[in-house]
């Protein structure tokens, strides 16, 4: 049986709504760079730092990028704020898919998701993906981090 899929628009809008609301975690916000954007392509978010670790109380900027393809195909994400960790560029702080779970699974399960029926709360979104990448964080909180405050040189 074949589920209906949700046009990216749509998709995007609901996660709009959800953002500006703050109706998602606590630990993590986003919302359109431009709003201006009408193809809601570029976002940006921001995840508190976890307890505990050398990022606690540390505020991280990202950039979110929803390609054409998106929900199908995860989003590009890049840090704006300088972060220690593997899997992120030194060079621009582009988050590999490889290394947190959620981007990396997201084709299969949007496959998935596409022959059963959604459930309830949406595995896939921008939230999502800034709560996987949180939980990450976590695990790596013994790592030194650069000065608070840091940013990538593209983005100076």
């Amino acid at each position: 049986m074949a589920v209906a899929q949700v046009p990216r628009n749509f998709k995007l809008l609901a996660e709009l709504e959800k953002g500006e609301k703050g109706m998602g975690a606590g630990a993590c916000s986003y919302g359109l760079e431009d709003p201006e954007d009408i193809l809601m392509t570029h976002w940006t978010g921001t995840i508190w730092g976890p307890p505990h670790g050398h990022h606690e109380n540390r505020i991280y900027e990202l950039k979110m990028e929803c390609g054409p393809n998106y929900p199908k195909e995860p989003p590009i994400i890049h840090f704006v704020s300088q972060i220690n960790l593997p899997g992120v560029s030194q060079t621009d702080g582009r988050v590999d898919p490889n290394y947190v779970g959620i981007l990396r699974d997201w084709t299969r399960i949007s496959a998935e998701l596409s022959r059963n029926p959604r459930p309830k709360e949406d595995p896939l979104s921008l939230e999502a993906a800034l709560i996987a990448i949180r939980k990450y964080m976590e695990e790596h909180k013994k790592l030194p981090q650069p000065p608070e405050g840091s940013k990538y040189p593209m983005y100076k």
